[in-house]
C-alpha cells in the first residue's frame, strides 16, 4: 500500500523549464546569477523539438539536477515551471572529449495542462516516430560538442520514478526547519511526554529524521505588557530538507497550537551549508 502511495506521488513532479520547444539557442540556468544564461547557439535549422530543462530538487550521477523532456503540444519559456506526469525515461550513457562516462539520462513528463497529451500515462503510448526524433537529437547535439550520447533502453514510469526518487535522495539538504514547542501550559504544568513522542513520530515518518533538543531545553526571555520578565522552556525539534512544503508546516502548526493549547507557536526556516 505505502508502495503505491509513493508511485502515485511521484508520477507528478515540478519541471523547470531551460530551453523553450523550436528554440535555435541553448539556455542553462545559472544559481549564482538567479536567471538563465544563454550557453550557444545550435547550428542553423536544429531546434529543440520540445522544451527542456530540469527536476528540482534532484542530483544526478553528473552531479547536476535531472534533465527533464516535456513533451507538449506548445512551447513555453525559460523558468517556466510545469506540473507533470512522469510517463517514462531515455536510460543513457555520455562520454565527454577526455573519455570520463557517466550516466545522463533524459526522463520524459507531459504537463498536466495539456490536452493532446494528457491522455498519456506511460511511454510505451508515444509513438516510435517521437522516441527515434528525441534520441537522435541528443545523439547528434552531443555530438556538436565532441561528445558521445549512447541511448541504453527506455525505462517506464514506475523506473523512471524510482530513480527520480533517488536522486532526490542525493540532493543536499539546504533549509533547516525548527519547530519550538513549551514544556509547561499557562499554569506551569508540564506537557504529557506523550505529546511530543507523538510530534517525534510524525516528524520522523515525513522526513526520515529528525534533531530534538529535550534533555537541555532552550529558555526564552520575553516581556509582557506589564513590563514583567517571562521565561518559557522549549522543545525545539530540527529538520533539514531541501524544498519546503508550506501548506504542510502551515497545517503542521495549527495543529501543534491546538494539542498545546498555545495562541501562537513558533515555526522558523534558515538557509543552512552543509561541509
Amino acid at each position: 500500500m505505502k508502495k503505491t502511495i509513493l508511485e502515485n506521488r511521484m508520477k507528478h513532479i515540478f519541471c523547470t523549464v531551460e530551453t523553450p520547444k523550436k528554440s535555435n539557442a541553448k539556455y542553462n540556468y545559472e544559481p549564482e546569477s538567479g536567471g538563465f544564461v544563454l550557453a550557444k547557439y545550435l547550428p542553423l535549422g536544429s531546434v529543440f523539438p520540445y522544451d527542456f530543462g530540469f527536476i528540482p530538487g534532484t542530483v544526478g550521477e553528473d552531479g547536476a539536477p535531472l534533465d527533464v523532456i516535456i513533451i507538449s503540444e506548445q512551447g513555453t519559456f525559460p523558468g517556466c515551471i510545469l506540473k507533470c506526469k512522469v510517463i517514462g525515461a531515455i536510460k543513457a550513457v555520455q562520454q565527454s572529449k577526455d573519455g570520463v562516462q557517466v550516466e545522463n539520462d533524459r526522463f520524459l513528463v507531459v504537463p498536466e495542462a495539456s490536452s493532446i497529451f494528457g491522455n498519456i500515462h506511460r511511454v510505451a503510448q508515444l509513438s516510435d516516430t517521437v522516441l527515434d526524433e528525441l534520441q537522435h537529437f541528443f545523439i547528434n547535439y552531443n555530438k556538436q560538442e565532441g561528445k558521445d550520447f549512447q541511448p541504453l533502453k527506455i525505462l517506464s514510469a514506475k523506473d523512471a520514478c524510482k530513480t527520480i526518487e533517488k536522486a532526490k535522495s542525493n540532493c543536499q539538504p539546504i533549509k533547516k526547519i525548527e519547530v519550538f514547542i513549551p514544556l509547561y501550559d499557562k499554569e506551569g504544568n508540564r506537557f504529557s511526554d506523550h505529546l511530543y513522542q507523538s510530534v517525534s513520530k510524525q516528524l520522523i515518518k515525513n522526513f526520515g529524521g529528525i534533531t530534538a533538543y529535550i534533555r537541555s531545553p532552550a529558555v526564552g526571555i520575553w516581556e509582557n505588557s506589564d513590563g514583567m520578565q517571562i521565561k518559557d522552556d522549549h522543545v525545539i525539534y530540527e529538520i533539514m530538507v531541501s524544498e519546503i512544503d508550506h501548506s504542510y508546516w502551515k497545517q503542521f502548526k495549527k495543529k501543534l497550537e491546538l494539542q498545546f493549547a498555545q495562541k501562537e507557536l513558533i515555526i522558523r526556516q534558515s538557509e543552512i551549508g552543509l561541509i
